[in-house]
C-alpha cells in the first residue's frame, strides 16, 4: 500500500511492545477515512504469533474463548479491524465492552463474576470467578466519521486515552497512485507481516536522558492530540508510557536490550501520524 509505510512501522512496534519484560503492551487506534486500508494494514499482522484477530467479540466472548491464552501470555495483542461491530450493540452491552476493554489493556482484569461458565476457570456452584490479572493489547479501527460522532461517549469513559492514536488521510498524489495500483491489480501481491520476535520477553534497559528525551517528545504530543479537534483532553501520562514502550520495542527490533538516541530519532520520524490529525501521506 503506497504511503503507509511510517503506518506500519508504528504498528510493527506497538506489536512488539508485547515482549517487554515488565511492561504492557501498547494499544492503538488507527483512523481515517472510509476506503483508506485500515483493515487491510492491520490484518496484515494476522499471522504474527501473539495475535488474534476478532471481527466481532463481546467481554464475555474473549474470556471464554481467550482468557486462558491472554493470562499465558499466548496472545499479546487482540486486533478488531473495524471497531464498529463490536459497538453497534446495545448501550448497556456497549458500556460493559468498553469498561472491559479498559481492564483488560491497562490494570488488567482482576475479577470477573458471572453466571456464565469460563474456560479454565473453577466453578463455585453456577458462579465463576477469575482471581488472576488478566491483560493483553488492543489494536482496533475506525473511520474518522464514527470516531467524531461517538468520541465524547468514549472518553467519557477513559478509553481513547488508553490507545495511541494513529491516523492518516491519502494526498491527491498518493490517491493517484492508488487507482494506478488497483488498475493494475496490485494489491493482489500485498503480503503478510512477518516480524522477528524474542523467544522470550526481554527487560530493556532505559536511561535517563534517553527518557528526559522521549518525555519531551510526548509532551509535544499530547499538546497536539488535546487540541481542540482531538475527542478529550489528557495529561499525556498514559501517552508518555505509550511512547517509551515504542522507544523499547525499537530497541528489541533492533536487537538491542537498551534504548538508545537513535530509538528516539526513529520514533520522531514516525510522529507525524500519532494524533487525531489525519496528516496526508
Amino acid at each position: 500500500m503506497f504511503g503507509t509505510n511510517n503506518i506500519i512501522n508504528l504498528l510493527k512496534l506497538v506489536v512488539l511492545s508485547g515482549h517487554i519484560q515488565g511492561e504492557q503492551p501498547v494499544s492503538a487506534l488507527l483512523t481515517a477515512p472510509p476506503e483508506a486500508g485500515k483493515t487491510d494494514l492491520v490484518t496484515k499482522f494476522a499471522q504474527v504469533t501473539g495475535i488474534v484477530v476478532l471481527t466481532d467479540c463481546t467481554a464475555y466472548g474473549i474470556m471464554h474463548d481467550y482468557g486462558d491464552a491472554i493470562k499465558s501470555k499466548q496472545v499479546r495483542h487482540l486486533i478488531i479491524p473495524d471497531l464498529v461491530k463490536p459497538m453497534s450493540r446495545g448501550q448497556d452491552t456497549v458500556h460493559s465492552l468498553i469498561a472491559f476493554f479498559n481492564a483488560l489493556i491497562e490494570e488488567g482484569v482482576v475479577s470477573i463474576s458471572t453466571y456464565a461458565e469460563h474456560i479454565g476457570v473453577q466453578n463455585q456452584g453456577n458462579r465463576a470467578e477469575i482471581q488472576v490479572p488478566v491483560r493483553c493489547g488492543l489494536i482496533a479501527t475506525l473511520a474518522n466519521g464514527v470516531l467524531l460522532d461517538g468520541r465524547h461517549h468514549w472518553s467519557r469513559m477513559g478509553f481513547m486515552s488508553r490507545l495511541l492514536p494513529i491516523s492518516y488521510t491519502y494526498n491527491a498524489s498518493t490517491q493517484l497512485e492508488i487507482h494506478r495500483s488497483i488498475a493494475n491489480r496490485a494489491y493482489r501481491a500485498d503480503e503478510p507481516i512477518n516480524l522477528n520476535l524474542p523467544p522470550q520477553d526481554v527487560e530493556v534497559n532505559l536511561p535517563q536522558q534517553v527518557a528526559t528525551d522521549l518525555t519531551a517528545l510526548s509532551a509535544g504530543l499530547a499538546s497536539i492530540i488535546t487540541s481542540a479537534n482531538s475527542p478529550e483532553r489528557v495529561y499525556g501520562f498514559r501517552l508518555q508510557k505509550h511512547i517509551q514502550r515504542l522507544a523499547m520495542a525499537s530497541a528489541i527490533q533492533n536487537g538491542r536490550d537498551i534504548v538508545i538516541p537513535e530509538d528516539v530519532d526513529y520514533l520522531r520520524s514516525l510522529s507525524s501520524c500519532i494524533n487525531l490529525e489525519y496528516c496526508p501521506i
